[in-house]
């Protein structure tokens, strides 16, 4: 019988065939053996390996991750319609999350959905299509059904935000807390008639900050008025508009809590428009220091979020889930208040 070894005076090709012929098996017993399939005999594995290793052949990085369905990527979905791409948020996370997944030796793709009823297909096709291996995403709802999508099929996935149950692991900030320090920084510069301009409420974060405003009010003995409470949408009501709307409906609030800075400043213009000055007649506070915070007339008091060391976590936590730790895991992270000077104390005005 004639040897399938390779002969000293034969050129060697580093190639699966080449290793097949010289360990006397055929070509897919030599991709499933080097791929990890456990349906290999020990002993045909081991003269595989040998083959392998003597002419200098490696499998293919792409068809091993593919053949294994393991990509080593994880994929950011950004909700598009609130935000727009560019927003710093956004980009603040998906800075620090590509720190902490490279050094893991993990990849960053960002993913975007279009608009807010198509999010859940866009998470199926990164799943179904086996592109990733875990899945990030923030804009949580309370009764979410992308969650309850991923759980189900039990796929790795870490949410920035949370919902009503929290059965899945997320990083977030306190926002009870953030809107409990907003009600009690402004009670204590002497307002009384406090207003809030909400992100949407379709997102738990806004019911979260709404809950920590309702439990200020009530510490300061001020009885909640939800005809002071504006939701706000940047696509079609925003914070100039809202404003516009509470005074044009004889609600006169001498301070505003706004969901994020862009309400924040946005209501701004319309208390000017009503011949209202921001920081002298309506003391205003924001939520989340993006840059042009500080360069705004009057700099906003807002509250200051590091986003990066946020992505840094949710890559850390996303690594090791990936590495099989399976606890289920709940990370807040601090936003110390940024006092500027759009806040200001108390009074009575002429609107």
């Amino acid at each position: 019988m004639t040897s399938r070894k390779t002969q000293a005076n034969t050129p060697i090709r580093s190639d699966i065939r080449s290793v097949a012929q010289d360990a006397g098996v055929s070509v897919s017993t030599v991709s499933r053996a080097l791929n990890g399939y456990g349906d290999v005999n020990p002993e045909t594995r081991r003269r595989i390996e040998q083959s392998a290793e003597r002419l200098g052949y490696q499998a293919s990085h792409a068809a091993s991750t593919l053949r294994l369905k393991k990509t080593n990527t994880v994929t950011f979905m950004v909700s598009k319609p609130w935000t727009k791409f560019v927003d710093p948020y956004f980009l603040g996370i998906i800075d620090g999350l590509e720190l902490a997944l490279t050094a893991q030796g993990l990849d960053l793709q960002v993913t975007l959905a279009r608009d807010f009823d198509n999010e859940l297909e866009v998470i199926k096709r990164a799943v179904e299509r086996g592109r990733s291996d875990a899945l990030i995403f923030a804009r949580t709802r309370p009764e979410d059904e992308r969650i309850d999508w991923l759980e189900k099929r039990e796929f790795p996935f870490i949410t920035v935000g949370r919902t009503l149950r929290n059965s899945h692991s997320f990083v977030d900030r306190d926002q009870v807390k953030l809107g409990r320090d907003a009600v009690k920084r402004l009670v204590a510069l002497g307002h009384r008639k406090i207003g809030a301009l909400t992100t949407p409420m379709r997102y738990t974060y806004s019911h979260l900050t709404m809950q920590g405003v309702q439990e200020g009010l009530a510490a300061a003995g001020i009885d909640y008025d939800p005809d002071l409470t504006i939701e706000c949408f940047l696509s079609h009501r925003t914070g100039e508009e809202a404003v516009t709307e509470l005074f044009m409906r004889g609600q006169k609030p001498t301070a505003l809590i706004c969901g994020n800075d862009l309400i924040a400043i946005s209501a701004m213009e319309g208390l000017r428009r009503l011949g209202l000055k921001p920081g002298e007649d309506v003391a205003l506070i924001g939520c989340d220091d993006i840059p042009v915070a500080a360069h705004v007339r009057p700099a906003l008091t807002t509250f200051n979020l590091d986003l990066e060391a946020l992505g840094i976590k949710l890559g850390q936590m996303m690594a090791a889930r990936l590495n099989g730790d399976t606890a289920v895991r709940h990370e807040l992270v601090p936003a110390p208040m940024i006092i500027r000077q759009s806040d200001c104390p108390g009074g009575e005005y002429e609107a």
